[in-house]
Order: C-alpha cells, then sequence, then structure tokens
C-alpha cells in the first residue's frame, strides 16, 4: 500500500496561528464558571511549569486550554475507555452540570492529575521507544478521525508539507532545507495508524507504575514516524549523536520516515519564519537542525543504500 496515495489531500487549508487575545485568555487561567464546572478548588489552584505556563493545577485535576476542540472530545473519548495497563494516560473529567461541551468549558478541559516526572534526556531515550511502542500498540486498532482533514495548525501544516506535498512555506534558509528533503522524498509502503506527534517530550516515569503518556497530537501516518519524529528530536534539541538513527531504525521505510520527520518540525518553522514570528527554541531550529538534515540525507545516498535486512 502506498500511503503517500492513500493519504494524499490538497494541503490547502489556511494556517491559523494564535493571536493576541487567544494568549490572552490562556494567560489569565480557568475561567470561574470552568473552575466551578470541573469542581476545582479555587484555594488550591496553582500554574503548572511546562505548557507556556497555561497549564493550572489544585493537585487533584489538571486544567488546560483546548487548541481544536473536536481533537480534543476525540482524545477524551479515547481516554475515558483506556484499559491498557502497559502505559497510562490522563483520565479525562467531563464538566458537571452540563455547564459546557462534553469535555470543555469555555475553552478549558480537564483532567486528574497524572504522578510522574519527566525523563531525563537524551539518558532515557531507551524508556521513551518502550512507552512509545506501547503506547502505539494500545492505538492501532482506531479509526483515522474526520477532524484530521480540518485541523489547520501550523503543526497539522507541517504533517501535510511531509505526507501530502503541500506547498512550503519559509525564508530562504529554510526553504533550502525544506526543499533538499522534499527532492529525496520516495513512497513508503507502511500503513497508517493513530500516532503521537511529539512523544519525546511527554512521557512521564513513577516508581512501581507502568510510564505515562501525555499532551497527545493525533496523526494518522506510520507509526515508525513517531519515532522517527522523537529520534530527531532528540537529536536536533536534546543533544543525542546522530548514531540514534541507526539505533532507533525499524524497518526499510526508516531513511523516509526521518526525511518526513524533520519535513514535520521544518514546516512550522517556515510558517513562523515568513511571518515574523519565532520564538522559543524556533529561533535558532535551522542551525540545529541542518546537520541532521545532513545525517539523514546521507543515509538515503547510493553508496549508503543497503536493503535493511542485509544491514541487520
Amino acid at each position: 500500500m502506498n500511503v503517500d496515495a492513500q493519504d494524499s489531500r490538497d494541503g490547502s487549508l489556511d494556517i491559523r496561528l494564535l493571536e493576541d487575545h487567544d494568549w490572552e485568555w490562556r494567560r489569565l487561567g480557568p475561567t470561574a464558571r470552568a473552575i466551578d464546572a470541573f469542581g476545582v478548588h479555587p484555594e488550591c489552584l496553582r500554574r503548572l511549569p511546562g505548557g507556556a505556563g497555561h497549564a493550572w493545577t489544585d493537585g487533584r485535576l489538571v486544567l488546560k486550554p483546548v487548541g481544536y476542540a473536536p481533537e480534543h472530545d476525540w482524545v477524551c473519548d479515547v481516554y475515558s475507555s483506556w484499559t491498557c495497563s502497559e502505559v497510562r494516560v490522563p483520565e479525562p473529567v467531563a464538566p458537571r452540570g452540563g455547564m459546557g461541551t462534553a469535555w470543555a468549558v469555555e475553552g478549558w478541559g480537564a483532567h486528574v492529575f497524572v504522578p510522574g516526572r519527566d525523563l531525563d534526556l537524551p539518558r532515557d531515550l531507551s524508556r521513551v521507544k518502550d512507552a512509545s511502542d506501547a503506547f502505539h500498540s494500545a492505538v492501532s486498532h482506531l479509526a483515522r478521525p474526520a477532524w484530521m482533514d480540518r485541523r489547520d495548525d501550523p503543526w497539522a501544516y507541517g504533517d501535510r508539507l511531509a505526507w501530502e506535498a503541500a506547498e512550503p512555506q519559509g525564508d530562504a534558509a529554510t526553504l533550502d532545507l525544506i526543499e533538499r528533503l522534499r527532492a529525496a522524498s520516495t513512497p513508503v509502503n507502511e500503513p497508517s495508524q493513530v500516532i503521537h506527534g511529539d512523544i519525546l517530550p511527554n512521557v512521564l516515569v513513577d516508581e512501581g507504575r507502568a510510564p505515562a503518556v501525555i499532551d497527545w497530537p493525533p496523526y494518522f501516518r506510520p507509526v515508525g514516524m513517531a519515532n522517527a519524529v522523537a529520534a530527531t528530536d532528540a537529536v536536533t534539541f536534546r543533544g543525542a549523536p546522530t548514531s540514534l538513527l541507526d539505533e532507533w531504525a525499524t524497518g526499510p521505510d526508516w531513511d523516509q520516515m526521518l526525511i518526513r520527520a524533520l519535513l514535520y518540525r521544518l514546516g512550522p518553522t517556515g510558517v513562523f519564519a515568513a511571518r515574523n514570528r519565532l520564538m522559543g527554541s524556533l529561533v535558532s531550529h535551522l542551525e540545529r537542525a541542518r546537520p541532521v538534515v545532513d545525517a539523514a540525507l546521507a543515509r538515503t545516498e547510493p553508496s549508503r543504500q543497503t536493503s535493511y535486512d542485509k544491514s541487520r
């Protein structure tokens, strides 16, 4: 099955960026109505680190802004019926008394606080891969949700750039890297399933418990794409060696997964660069990504092309 042909769409959706008013209500924190609807103890509410400072907890529940409502509702539906014991996920909380939608109130959603600590990266990369494998096995039966066709954030655009030949955006430097990767892209045959698009920083561990996977942006791509994103992110942003690209190889399409993972990340960077809105780690993304792009492309050169079976 040719995944490119199966999943091809026109990639013509406008790209939605958060504007000042979007940031403002997030900065202000949960509304009084949301706090009441989810039964949060307001006197204990405090801001959590990470998540751009927009997540709040009273020690029992966590309240976070909802990005795209259909995606949020779908993820909550999946989590509410979770049965896999090999990996934990956040237990969603429904608002009481019909005070909002099924899973949100005034732009805020809630889940039970997930015990655990962040992994020490890149030292604990093997634990990321173990959690990723368990998570993706648990969601492998899920059908592709229709709302994915309508999602219009920069990362959904990056996904379409990687898989659906969306038109590249960006400044000259970003476009140069994107075009080099696109020139080396060839079809892949691995089947698609629902995957986690940002697994690397979103695994928590707690002694005596299964690992937890949080903050799930779902996509419908080959499962190798999830680990390729994690591997290239680890090298780009966490100081992991490029040998990780060999260590995590998972089949004959792996080199193409790496190319698409890099395109997926460069897509949003190009969008923000074209609009002069680069911030945080994206400011230095190109500088960090360039040697990773070189390493990924070197794997596709004829002198390096050895069948996966022979290389194992």
